[in-house]
């Protein structure tokens, strides 16, 4: 008790495995960012529509992003279970090792993408943010956790892909839709 009088920020206990994103703006998802070598991490960066032309689906930014995340995930020795590019908005499921190497990770990965999608690597970028907010991040616990974030994830690019949109998302599926989902 006398070492949480510290911290000075108490998280909601819905909230200890997630880190970023609109969390931020509330004092849920201040404080470190939690991270586990064993676990699995689902990451989502969130693009400024405004910022980006033609999002980040066009020809040119989408092999950009799938080439920075082969590269960086092998320098900081990640591995990359799957990943989702949307319009606005990119989901990776990874695993990593040192939790140096998962925070290097995240903030190289974030800053390469913002330099290389505004072509500002010498002079400061003048217009609108990049990044909507700052990297979500959720430490996934359990193995039905897993199979929820993988199927998400998995819905996500198959709805890029033209598979029409549903308010239910996963909840109405059946194990047949699950099936056809990952065919």
């Amino acid at each position: 008790m006398k070492q949480q009088t510290f911290s000075g920020m108490h998280t909601h206990w819905k909230y200890r495995h997630c880190h970023g994103g609109s969390l931020r703006k509330s004092l849920k998802g201040r404080g470190a960012r939690p991270l586990s070598s064993k676990e699995p991490i689902h990451l989502v960066f969130k693009v400024n529509k405004t910022a980006v032309h033609g999002g980040l689906r066009s020809p040119r930014t989408f092999s950009l992003i799938n080439n920075l995340l082969r590269k960086y995930s092998r320098k900081f020795f990640v591995s990359v279970e799957q990943h989702s590019v949307q319009k606005d908005h990119i989901h990776i499921l990874l695993r990593g090792g040192k939790r140096s190497q998962l925070q290097s990770f995240f903030r190289v990965l974030a800053g390469q993408f913002a330099q290389r999608l505004t072509d500002t690597f010498s002079t400061k970028h003048e217009g609108e943010k990049i990044w909507k907010h700052r990297p979500f991040s959720r430490v996934v616990k359990g193995y039905r956790a897993y199979r929820i974030v993988r199927d998400y994830i998995q819905l996500n690019e198959c709805e890029t892909k033209g598979r029409p949109y549903s308010k239910s998302r996963l909840r109405g599926l059946t194990q047949e839709q699950l099936i056809e989902l990952w065919n």
